[in-house]
């Protein structure tokens, strides 16, 4: 494939996009001339400012260029990558306090019965053998404040409305609790008023207070609150992205803040992005980080929305398999579902985030027995040490594949890392085939079908759960070991087609590159439309609505301005989450109107929910006669940058050229020998067809064509194993 950027700045026509990954950080180079090129390198957590540079070196190289004179004509650079998450997993971030609503000073704690999250379905049955998930902050550095704001009710004539504050901030409380957490050390403060949704004045009282009190003790640490990360309601949702900013996020800028720094001295005269976990792009300063949490997997999925929409696929799953994990996501009407309280990691967010599932199964995942002789997959994994053929202590898939022949051990990215094929089998035999008493190519066939197994399972999951039907999606098959394992998990889905791309390996970084600069901005309300409501009643709610659409433009116009984005091309979409009075769900209705001030405008809000309403549920589940409810509204901004644009290429014949064939080598595959042929991905065109069995190699992946088998070149250059 071949794409070309869009709305560069002449003399500097180059779009930069990485994915740091665990194991491997992928670039994407696009020229201004519709080619691009593809650097990778192994991920290193220690000093991810060499491992980008390096990363981004790879790819120049293939232009005759260093990293320096790449930086040099690049217009924007795109950094995405799970650093953000490892910090929450790990708990390595800063340590935290954190004001909070009198009463409420357990709620770093409670878990509200979430205890199953993260679970698989058969530990979810043993609830009493659970542990609790890591708490994000000490809870000895909670102090509770004496404060409180209404919240109001739907049942506005028999109740206070709402943002009314009923107790000011206790000041002397602030102070004394600000002097306490000082002394114990913590390095950034949270607030979290339970009614700063609707009217924040006691959370900004609270944090002038505090920072008065942190000068006073001759100290400098960041104050935060929660209406400037999560101004919504359900306050252990919005607590969960306070802590994951003040602890996690501001952690992770830092060490963003560093590629930034290595890239400008390399050359690069801009800002460094990253993206949302909403999709969309925005520079490391960016308040509300917390936001890019999993900036790394969305990129797959923002690929497969560009890819969707240029081949005209209604039903996509993506699939990505790299080094450390195996994520799964659906692009349905070339659109990415969106969640508003997702469950991560353990947590339960006010962040929206796409919709992803994923597994620890891996192409590093550590295969081992345990004192029962069972054999599990993960979820440890080697990441950058890939392996025992590398330089982990553990054996891996990729000493498995390896060993299968499937994995050539002197062409790992592209010869430059060499693996030892005799160390991976001298592993494979001593931790599982000798235990078990198998010989060496049926031990490592029954592990790939584990692992196999486990990831069809998986994509089986994400159609089926949702109520779809596989024969109408296409699977999309990409990471650095998704071209590898394609054989062995889509068989037996029944889906209509499995595609994969030829830079699969880089595809989230694609997808980066094909981000938006987008800022998304929500606000919390509490508004009842009533069923009799009359055309007063509906001017007074189009009129608080407008209002806080109105103030998040200004709020967008402001941040954007201050990252130094050009707002002339900027661009507001609008929406809400809405509900029938007494659901307890809200859900996300998209408007194609951004202005409520005319009692028209209010039924059109109405008919819109309705129409989500019913593209979800039957239409016999309505239930207008009870009235609506808004909880929240939103809008997105986005302002124009670079784009990369899919091309379209002139079919040839079905024959490869003869410069396409490498040669040939054996491979157990399903426990019996072949001979393989090998070919360069390189050197495929549009058009050809590869029939298995067959490796086609490159230096960032392999495509396993088992014999049966065939990969047939479209022309976008998308292969299409049938």
């Amino acid at each position: 494939m071949s794409i070309s950027a869009q709305t560069a700045a002449p003399h500097r026509e180059f779009i930069l996009a990485l994915d740091a990954g665990g194991t491997m950080t992928d670039t994407i180079l696009v020229l201004a001339d519709g080619s691009f090129k593809v650097g990778k390198s192994l991920t290193n957590r220690a000093d991810e400012p060499a491992s980008y540079l390096e990363s981004v070196a790879d790819a120049a190289a293939a232009l005759g260029l260093s990293s320096s004179e790449a930086h040099s004509r690049t217009a924007v650079s795109i950094y995405a990558g799970t650093g953000m998450l490892n910090t929450l997993l790990t708990g390595t971030g800063r340590r935290a306090g954190l004001l909070v609503t009198r009463g409420f000073e357990d709620i770093t704690i409670i878990e509200g019965g979430l205890t199953y999250l993260g679970q698989a379905q058969h530990d979810m049955l043993h609830n009493q053998l659970h542990e609790h998930t890591r708490p994000m902050m000490d809870s000895r550095n909670v102090r509770g404040i004496s404060e409180r704001t209404c919240v109001g009710s739907y049942f506005m004539d028999k109740h206070l409305p709402p943002g009314e504050i009923l107790f000011p901030v206790n000041e002397r409380q602030v102070r004394e609790a600000v002097r306490e957490l000082l002394a114990a050390g913590i390095e950034i403060l949270g607030i979290l008023f339970t009614g700063a949704f609707v009217n924040p004045a006691n959370e900004a009282q609270a944090k002038a207070v505090a920072i008065a009190a942190i000068a006073e003790a001759g100290a400098a640490i960041p104050v935060v609150c929660s209406h400037e990360v999560a101004p919504v309601l359900k306050e252990n949702n919005r607590m969960k992205s306070l802590l994951l900013q003040i602890t996690a996020a501001e952690h992770t800028r830092s060490a963003l803040q560093a590629v930034e720094r290595a890239a400008r001295r390399d050359g690069y005269d801009g800002q460094l992005l990253t993206l949302l976990s909403y999709g969309g792009a925005v520079n490391v300063s960016y308040p509300r980080l917390y936001e890019t949490v999993i900036s790394g997997p969305i990129g797959g999925l923002m690929a497969g929305q560009i890819l969707s929409r240029r081949l005209g696929i209604q039903k996509l799953l993506c699939s990505d398999m790299g080094g450390t994990s195996f994520d799964v996501g659906l692009v349905v009407d070339h659109q990415i579902p969106i969640r508003k309280d997702p469950d991560f990691a353990g947590h339960r967010l006010a962040l929206p985030m796409v919709a992803l599932d994923s597994v620890g199964a891996g192409a590093g995942s550590a295969v081992w027995l345990d004192k029962y002789k069972r054999l599990h997959v993960g979820p440890e994994s080697a990441g950058a040490a890939v392996g025992c053929c590398y330089e982990y202590d553990k054996l891996t898939v990729t000493d498995v594949n390896v060993v299968m022949g499937y994995v050539d051990p002197d062409y790992f990215l592209g010869g430059k890392v060499r693996l030892d094929r005799a160390r991976a089998s001298a592993a494979l035999e001593e931790q599982i085939a000798r235990p078990l008493g198998l010989d060496l190519y049926a031990a490592g066939a029954g592990i790939l079908e584990v692992i196999n197994t486990n990831m069809r399972e998986t994509v089986q999951t994400m159609m089926l759960a949702k109520g779809y039907e596989p024969s109408e999606f296409t699977v999309l098959c990409y990471g650095g070991a998704g071209p590898v394992h394609m054989w062995g998990y889509t068989e037996g889905l029944g889906v209509a087609d499995v595609i994969t791309v030829p830079y699969a390996a880089a595809f989230s970084a694609f997808g980066a590159a094909c981000a938006e600069y987008m800022h998304r901005y929500h606000r919390g309300l509490v508004i009842a439309i009533p069923n009799e409501a009359g055309a007063d009643d509906k001017r007074r709610i189009g009129a608080e609505i407008d209002a806080a659409f109105r103030a998040l433009e200004d709020n967008a116009r402001r941040e954007l301005a201050e990252e130094g984005a050009d707002l002339a091309g900027l661009h507001f979409d609008y929406g809400i989450y809405a509900r029938y009075i007494g659901q307890l769900e809200s859900f996300d209705t998209p408007l194609d109107f951004g202005q409520t001030r005319e009692p028209g405008d209010v039924d059109r809000l109405v008919a819109a929910f309705e129409d989500t309403y019913t593209k979800i549920y039957p239409a016999g589940a309505r239930f207008p006669e009870v009235g609506y409810a808004i909880s929240e509204v939103y809008v997105k901004a986005t302002v124009p940058k670079a784009m990369p644009v899919m091309r379209r290429h002139t079919l040839v014949c079905a024959k490869p050229a003869d410069s396409a064939y490498v040669g040939s080598r054996r491979v157990c595959h399903r426990g019996e020998l072949h001979e393989f042929g090998v070919w360069q991905m390189g050197e495929l065109a549009a058009g050809n067809v590869v029939a298995g069995p067959a490796i086609i190699r490159d230096p960032m992946t392999t495509v396993v064509v088992p014999p049966g088998k065939r990969i047939e070149i479209d022309e976008y250059e998308v292969l299409h194993y049938r």
